[in-house]
């Protein structure tokens, strides 16, 4: 601005160059209000549904399980059903809100992008799509042993709240017996495999990005 760079010489310009700071101040506070409460609304949403959803799978969920065979029961740890109705159905509410929100957010932010892109230079932005199939491949690979993961770490997790459900449960018979520190090493073990599972999962979404990023350097050097 020419009131910041020293350039101003008249009076008028002087005037004009403090309207425009004005102007951009005050277009500056306007987004960013629309943007607060863009954001505020998007996250009430985002919750409210999340919750009626939660609160819906759960009555599905129990419904379901209460008209079980009395066999099922007999082979099923009560903690491992406790840990699908409660720690489950909060991971899905995760999904329904936070990851549901990034990616609908990540998708307008690539429509838009793709749409200055095309604006630029079209001969860049087909180039760019054509890495589209590459890292789709990719993904697809790593997120299908993403899944089978998390899949494993939830079945470990539901095993280490089932064994914490019966110590608790027969406490005077662990008493009794002097079995406490047998209950700690039981329960300790299935934490440990949990922690293993989540542990590879963390680094499997680390090299998920990493692939992404060779992709991209090796695209760009290719060019």
């Amino acid at each position: 601005m020419d009131i910041v760079s020293g350039d101003v010489e008249t009076p008028e310009q002087k005037a004009e160059a403090l309207n425009q700071i004005k102007n951009t101040v005050l277009d500056i506070f306007v987004v960013t209000i629309i943007g607060s409460l863009s954001t505020a609304l998007r996250t009430w949403l985002f919750s409210s549904a999340s919750e009626r959803v939660v609160a819906r799978l759960r009555k599905n969920l129990f419904s379901h399980l209460i008209n079980q065979e009395i066999a099922f029961f007999d082979m099923t740890p009560t903690g491992e059903l406790l840990s699908r109705l409660f720690g489950d159905t909060q991971i899905i509410k995760s999904a329904a809100t936070t990851d549901l929100s990034v990616a609908l957010k990540n998708l307008s932010i690539a429509f838009i992008g793709l749409g200055f892109m095309f604006t630029t230079s079209r001969r860049l932005t087909l180039l760019a799509l054509a890495v589209i199939p590459v890292i789709s491949i990719t993904l697809r690979q790593k997120g299908r042993f993403l899944r089978e993961l998390s899949h494993k770490t939830q079945a470990a997790a539901a095993v280490s709240f089932s064994v914490a459900e019966e110590s608790f449960g027969a406490i005077r018979t662990v008493r009794s017996f002097a079995k406490e520190d047998y209950e700690i090493s039981r329960y300790s073990k299935e934490v440990d495999d949990a922690l293993e599972l989540g542990l590879k999962q963390a680094v499997s979404s680390l090299s998920l990005f990493l692939s992404l990023i060779y992709i991209h350097i090796c695209l760009y050097i290719n060019t």
